[in-house]
């Protein structure tokens, strides 16, 4: 186990891809996985990682589209902090149940059902191989928007949980939010639930740096080559039954933000494209209790910015863990 806080702990750029196959890759051999049932039986997939001289288990809350090789930096940084490393991958996403035939769409007929399987997760799974029993939460995008909803219904199952981009009110680019009603009511009105969303399509293979939502290019290249070997990992686009859950399930997140009470923070990004900060501050204006660390130069995925972001971010994220936020 390694001080996390040694000027070396975190990777750089320049080293990324040498210290990913010396340190990395062996470590995730050790990685354990397995499927469970998810409320409706349907199966749902998942990844564990356990340290012997575990101080927590921090459960990770993916985003959209994304699947367990994003985090194999980041599971690497928590083993090493002290931390024992739980990942579900949510319905739709990697090796869990799909909603349709193409792997690339991600859909929903019910934004809940990503609550629920996390919530038989953490009973089923979590709980019973946690050698502390003591649980953090990690999310990022998407799975922010599952954990805070999460909090909400369960304020006892986590003691500390981050909120890292999460997803409150999603960018649509310049539409004004009465054409977004329009087109998803004549979308229900359509049958077009199952379509994909204006603009949005399948995987097609092409690497779509700097047009992305990180700013580090090895690390992007790093998930995209197991994109395009693995069919299981090209989501690539939402539908508008998805799109019209997520809104529902956005704004009772922050309607109901004064129900978390775990100690909690959130992590906002100048640069996102992805979502819109005005859904995070409505929610932190409903709950005051919850700090906010603002990256006014990262992109989405602070986790994959620039260096100096990325490892002051990381800092930030493993201090809160450890007890020593300022």
């Amino acid at each position: 186990m390694k001080d996390y806080k040694e000027k070396n702990f975190l990777f750089g750029d320049n080293n990324f891809n040498e210290r990913m196959e010396k340190e990395v890759a062996p470590l995730l051999q050790q990685v354990k996985e397995g499927d469970f049932l998810g409320y409706d039986g349907k199966t749902i997939h998942y990844y564990y990682l356990i340290n012997s001289e575990e101080k927590a288990s921090v459960v990770i809350s993916h985003g959209f589209c994304e699947f367990f090789p994003k985090y194999h930096e980041m599971t690497y940084y928590f083993y090493e902090a002290g931390y024992s490393v739980f990942f579900v991958e949510h319905r739709g996403h990697g090796y869990s149940y799909r909603e349709t035939e193409e792997l690339d769409r991600v859909h929903a007929t019910r934004f809940q059902s990503y609550v629920d399987d996390l919530k038989l997760f953490v009973d089923g799974v979590v709980k019973k191989e946690s050698l502390s029993q003591k649980l953090y939460l990690y999310s990022h995008s998407m799975g922010g928007c599952i954990a805070a909803l999460y909090l909400e219904q369960y304020p006892k199952d986590f003691e500390k949980a981050i909120l890292s981009s999460p997803m409150m009110q999603l960018n649509f680019r310049g539409t004004s939010p009465l054409a977004v009603k329009v087109l998803m009511l004549w979308s229900t009105i359509a049958h077009w639930n199952e379509k994909y969303l204006p603009g949005q399509h399948g995987f097609d293979g092409i690497n779509t740096y700097p047009n992305c939502s990180a700013q580090s290019e090895v690390r992007h290249n790093y998930l995209f080559e197991f994109k395009k070997k693995n069919k299981n990992y090209q989501m690539n686009g939402g539908t508008y039954g998805w799109c019209k859950e997520s809104l529902k399930a956005m704004k009772q997140v922050i309607n109901d933000a004064a129900k978390i009470t775990t100690p909690t923070i959130l992590f906002q990004a100048g640069l996102d494209t992805m979502v819109e900060p005005g859904g995070q501050n409505k929610f932190l204006q409903n709950n005051p209790n919850i700090k906010k660390y603002v990256y006014p130069d990262s992109k989405h995925e602070i986790f994959n910015a620039y260096d100096s972001d990325r490892k002051q971010y990381y800092m930030q994220v493993l201090d809160f863990y450890h007890g020593e936020e300022a």
